[in-house]
């Protein structure tokens, strides 16, 4: 067990086969958001450079030596992991450790190894299946690549303590929670504004971390103009989605400013098209 300033990370109970290779980071907390950082220093990690990545050990090492420095360690989902993570928010009460219905039922249909959230509150369910890319809504996440878990091992016992094979099962979810829209841009009259998908976009850049917010979801993020910042600076960017579907950019830097949502999606739909990783659907 290693006890930082603000919680109990259990290394020894996190399964082997997610301590293996050099997929670890370090993390502490930033304005709220859970920031990545590299093992051993100060300097932010990147979900999307390996070289930023460290071993378990060392990531372990470097929060046992440092918990002013580090509030815990996670690992990142790498491009081509075999892992599937499953994000669960609010569904766990911190004073009663009782779950709530929606969040057993999930657990019990995922039925892997799953462990409590840092903030006590949230359920992190680790397996292995492959998707063609993440899902993110209030409540519910679920990424394939470019993201890290905290990791806590404060596993919960009634499930199993290996990562399982779950295809079938996150199929099912994906569908349930992130039904397919067969008309993006259709709507009638009376319907309001169309509804603006985030999580594809989100595909595209590094995401720091969730922030709160009550009028809907906020992330923080590395700006797509992050090189024309002072010194390369990598914070200060934000982008979310309000409750009905309005969707927003905004950075704190002094290049970006006047930049809108627009400007964020075109410069994105770019990039997909030049690495062409999308050739249909929104983005072509």
């Amino acid at each position: 067990m290693v006890l930082s300033q603000r919680f109990r990370v259990y290394p020894e109970h996190i399964p082997r086969e997610l301590r293996a290779g050099p997929f670890w980071v370090c993390w502490d907390l930033r304005d709220s958001t859970k920031v990545p950082l590299i093992p051993g220093t100060d300097r932010l990690a990147s979900v999307s450079d390996p070289k930023t990545w460290r071993s378990f050990a060392v990531a372990c090492r470097a929060l046992a030596g440092h918990p002013d420095r580090y509030a815990g360690v996670g690992r990142v989902f790498a491009e081509g992991d075999p892992y599937v993570g499953v994000d669960l928010d609010g569904v766990r009460d911190p004073a009663t450790h009782e779950l709530s219905a929606r969040g057993l039922a999930t657990l019990r249909e995922l039925a892997s190894y799953s462990e409590i959230s840092p903030s006590g509150a949230g359920v992190k369910i680790w397996l292995r299946a492959e998707l063609g890319r993440s899902y993110r809504k209030p409540g519910v996440e679920v990424y394939r690549a470019r993201r890290y878990f905290a990791c806590t091992g404060a596993f919960l016992g009634q499930f199993p303590l290996r990562v399982e094979e779950r295809q079938a099962q996150i199929e099912r979810l994906v569908a349930r929670e992130f039904p397919e829209r067969q008309t993006r841009c259709q709507r009638s009259p009376y319907d309001g504004p169309p509804v603006v998908e985030l999580a594809p976009y989100l595909e595209l850049v590094e995401v720091l971390g969730e922030l709160p917010d009550g009028l809907g979801t906020k992330y923080a993020i590395v700006c797509p103009w992050v090189g024309q910042h002072s010194g390369g600076d990598r914070s200060g960017t934000r982008v979310g989605c309000r409750h009905g579907g309005g969707c927003w950019f905004h950075c704190d830097h002094s290049h970006c400013e006047g930049r809108t949502w627009r400007e964020f999606r075109n410069a994105l739909r770019l990039r997909a098209k030049k690495a062409r990783l999308i050739t249909q659907g929104p983005y072509a």
